[in-house]
């Protein structure tokens, strides 16, 4: 059964149980009001035989009181009270107490009585009373006491079914107090047996589930969950158990794919370390042959051996600065190659910044005047000394200073510096082509351009950036770029004015 079905199930359980236990009380509340007004019409016909008998005192009085008098107003009193003595009789008969037999007797005997009171009128009237009152004073008597005797049992009888009935009403009170307080107690018991039954069947799955969830997060995903419920809990609980062995698919998986992800990178490292040490190598290698080039060159174009062909010179100095353009791009691979592997060190010390502005201007302006460039530098005149690797933060502002130059084909460029806090703030401004926002976060990465045309147009090998960036970082700073399609680009690096123990 779903849950709704269980939840609506418990509902209608309690209801039932609230609904018999108000037909319970109903009930016996008639049952208890039935009693109630039988007792009342007991107590009202004890009530009408005590009234009797009192008319019949009352009756028996006069009677004496006539005889002793002679007087017929006794007569009429006596009359009075045997008419108020049969009402009360009459009722009592009507009232239906099952002393039918007994009333009737009662009736006789008085009708009797009022025979000897029609004789004791008459007697009154013939002033014959004192011959026969004895005789009629016997008579009274005997029936007085037949009377008496009778309405005592008839009062005594209404007295003890009046009893019987409070005993009844006690019984049937007592009766009903132990049927409701049993239902009661019954209703409950079941309520509460239902809604621990029913909430423990929700409980119980709740915590299993919260169990294997736990084990989940902990990175345990074998583990199973046993609902018995036929419900949306059973369902769960196999959406969990397919869950948990999907996760333990997936978990085998990632760590097969983890492990030949570190073997790849062990190969890759490997790889890498090889290639780093085949470009220093092979780097070094280069350098000298291509030193002795240069020197050559330029021993023939000071004539050292003889005067120079002018028909040679011109090929000679295109060796010359293309062999100057190879040295630096060798220079460039020894030293990505010796930061990579972890062999790169900085020389700090003490150093002018306006001098490393001066120095970059001085090297770069004749190639910037070649373009039709305006070549500007901006340095404050308060700024203090700095603290790093002069030649290294040279190095890193020649790099940005001449992209800037060669990727701008007219306009400006302008190197300059700044204090800002704790560090000195370095940037290069161009009005050149730009770069598209999409690639700048790819512009510092190692051989890369922007795209294929740049490089068949301007030529390099993108190791520059990537150098910069490197010698930077190994500064504590760092560096980032601004840039809009066909305005230019401004490059900043940012590196401490002077660290706290005075080195990098």
């Amino acid at each position: 059964a779903s849950v709704h079905t269980k939840l609506l199930a418990a509902f209608l359980i309690v209801t039932l149980l609230f609904i018999t236990t108000t037909v319970v009380s109903l009930l016996t509340i008639v049952s208890t009001t039935r009693q109630s007004q039988l007792l009342d019409e007991a107590h009202e016909q004890v009530s009408l035989a005590q009234q009797s008998e009192h008319a019949l005192a009352r009756q028996m009085h006069f009677t004496d009181l006539a005889l002793l008098s002679q007087d017929e107003v006794a007569i009429a009193k006596i009359l009075r009270e045997n008419n108020r003595f049969n009402d009360r009789l009459a009722k009592l008969e009507a009232a239906g107490t099952g002393e039918q037999g007994l009333i009737e007797q009662i009736r006789t005997s008085q009708d009797e009585a009022m025979a000897v009171v029609a004789d004791m009128a008459n007697a009154i009237r013939d002033g014959k009373l004192g011959a026969v009152t004895g005789a009629l004073l016997r008579r009274q008597e005997r029936l007085d006491e037949e009377i008496s005797s009778r309405v005592g049992q008839l009062v005594e009888a209404q007295q003890n079914r009046m009893t019987r009935l409070r005993n009844s009403v006690a019984a049937a009170n007592r009766r009903s107090l132990i049927l409701t307080s049993a239902f009661a107690v019954t209703a409950v018991a079941l309520a509460l047996l239902c809604g621990f039954v029913i909430s423990w069947s929700f409980i119980l799955p709740v915590r299993d589930a919260q169990g294997f969830l736990d084990q989940v997060a902990a990175g345990n995903f074998g583990g199973r969950i046993n609902v018995p419920n036929r419900d949306e809990f059973g369902v769960l609980a196999d959406r969990m158990n397919h869950m948990s062995e999907e996760l333990e698919r997936f978990d085998k998986e990632q760590r097969r794919a983890a492990a030949e992800l570190g073997r790849l990178n062990e190969e890759l490292a490997q790889t890498s370390k090889a290639k780093s040490e085949f470009l220093a190598n092979m780097s070094h290698e280069l350098r000298t042959p291509m030193n002795a080039m240069l020197g050559f060159t330029e021993m023939l174009l000071d004539d050292l051996y003889g005067e120079v062909p002018t028909a040679l010179k011109e090929p000679i100095m295109d060796i010359q600065v293309n062999g100057r353009h190879l040295l630096r791009l060798i220079n460039d691979v020894l030293d990505l190659s010796k930061i990579e592997a972890g062999r790169m060190e900085l020389a700090p010390g003490e150093y002018s910044v306006r001098e490393v502005i001066d120095i970059v201007h001085v090297s770069l302006r004749s190639l910037a005047a070649e373009k039709g460039l305006e070549f500007v530098k901006s340095v404050p005149d308060d700024l203090p000394v700095a603290y790093g690797d002069n030649s290294r933060l040279t190095q890193c502002l020649m790099n940005l200073a001449g992209n800037a130059i060669k990727f701008t084909k007219q306009g400006r460029v302008e190197i300059g510096v700044e204090l800002a806090g704790d560090e000195l703030i370095y940037r290069v401004v161009d009005t050149g082509i730009g770069i598209p926002q999409d690639e700048l976060e790819n512009v510092f990465a190692e051989f890369r351009q922007v795209d294929a045309t740049v490089t068949r147009e301007f030529g390099g090998t993108g190791l520059g950036l990537s150098i910069t960036k490197k010698f930077v970082e190994m500064h504590g700073g760092r560096i980032w770029v601004e840039s809009e399609i066909g305005k230019g680009c401004t490059f900043f690096f940012a590196v401490p004015l002077r660290t706290k123990d005075e080195g990098v």
